[in-house]
């Protein structure tokens, strides 16, 4: 089959020529397109794009990509690229992948050629399945695939990188033709504000008396404070449940050093949770608080919060809550958020209910600790009911 040439709107999608080859090294030799793709050189020079091409052409040839540049129809000038590759017309399957040149970004230009050159692979391909990959954390290519219609089914961990070999994750999906969404439609809008707000480093926020930033290795003292007291060990478990020996404290501090280093990035990587460290005006981490996202409804959040017990009666969890539920409904776009304690914990049920919570009943056997299950009573939050002095 000859290179197709589409035609969307003010948009067209042809093959790559030698011609492109200054341009297309100016956008990939971009911070962001150098993050995400695993193979894309850094630099990436007038030689690299040269052999871009070449490789393109060549798998154009022998039909197993179909689509190339993006580019303004009435100047030619080049806005990225939308490929279906991996074509296997026996199976009828392809995988798509595409790119945004930084002059094009922020007008979604890129979804709409992928869902002319989607519907033509549909049809014209007969093709009966397309698959989705991006780098865990890409959440701007995330959120077109989603736009597009296709399904994020999960992650597959330590794909290896070209470039460096280094191991990376990799969330995946796929589209069946049914399921191509119409142009113009849209996601949820806590879908399109969790993508750009995780997509971006975790913020610094004011909380009345303290502070939430994300947490750093400074922090571990204050941290270690927190979670090793008697009372947050009996609520909420963790890495100090061990008799306190030499032994078990080391253990613990290397769990939560990790857990510092590695597990709250990739929480916030994948969108799944924002961590933040409860901070005094000098700078002490006095504990913890975190919301996470729903994975089977993202518009609803659980909280979560600890503070040493040198900090507590002052407020600072009162104002903690008040602080992460105004950025949780603002920039997350969450509709509902959802507090849990044990019924034998009455003083976190007052923080909640100071913070604004109503409590709504108790869910018999709903938090699970230590292997069993117990009673537990159930606050929610919602965006009109948010304290009128609460920060924004």
């Amino acid at each position: 089959m000859a290179p197709i040439e589409l035609q969307v709107g003010d948009l067209r999608v042809r093959a790559f020529r030698g011609s492109d080859a200054a341009e297309l090294a100016r956008a990939r030799d971009d911070a962001e397109i150098s993050r995400w793709a695993h193979s894309s050189p850094v630099p990436f020079t007038l030689r690299d794009a040269a052999e871009f091409i070449e490789a393109a052409t060549a798998a154009l040839a022998d039909g197993t990509a179909y689509g190339g540049a993006v580019t303004a129809a009435a100047t030619g000038e080049l806005l990225g690229s939308v490929v279906l590759h991996s074509v296997d017309a026996r199976a009828g399957t392809a995988e798509i992948g595409y790119w945004s040149a930084p002059w094009a970004r922020g007008g979604r230009l890129t979804e709409r050629a992928c869902r002319a050159l989607l519907s033509w692979g549909f049809h014209a391909l007969g093709l009966v399945r397309v698959d989705w990959r991006a780098a865990v954390g890409n959440h701007a290519s995330r959120l077109t695939g989603l736009r597009l219609g296709f399904t994020v089914a999960g992650v597959v961990p330590a794909h290896r990188r070209p470039r460096d070999g280094a191991r990376v994750d990799e969330w995946f999906g796929w589209l069946l033709p049914g399921q191509l969404t119409a142009p113009g439609q849209d996601v949820p809008d806590w879908v399109r504000r969790t993508a750009y707000t995780f997509g971006h480093p975790s913020p610094t926020l004011p909380a009345g008396p303290v502070t939430l930033r994300p947490p750093a290795e400074r922090d571990l003292p204050g941290l270690a404070g927190a979670l090793a007291d008697p009372e947050s060990i009996r609520w909420y478990g963790g890495p100090y449940r061990t008799p306190p020996d030499v032994g078990a404290a080391l253990a613990a501090e290397a769990q939560l050093a990790r857990y510092i280093r590695e597990e709250v990035p990739a929480l916030w990587a994948r969108g799944e949770e924002a961590v933040f460290t409860v901070a005094e005006r000098d700078g002490a981490c006095v504990g913890s608080i975190d919301v996470r996202v729903r994975p089977a409804d993202p518009a609803v959040g659980e909280i979560g919060c600890v503070i040493a017990p040198h900090a507590r009666g002052r407020g600072h969890a009162t104002a903690a809550l008040r602080g992460i539920a105004a950025w949780s409904f603002t920039a997350l776009g969450l509709r509902r958020l959802e507090w849990r304690a044990e019924v034998d914990n009455p003083g976190s049920r007052r923080v909640a209910e100071k913070a604004g919570f109503t409590i709504e009943g108790l869910a018999r056997a709903g938090l699970g600790r230590d292997g069993g299950r117990r009673d537990c009573w159930v606050g929610a939050l919602l965006p009109d009911t948010l304290l009128p002095d609460t920060p924004a």
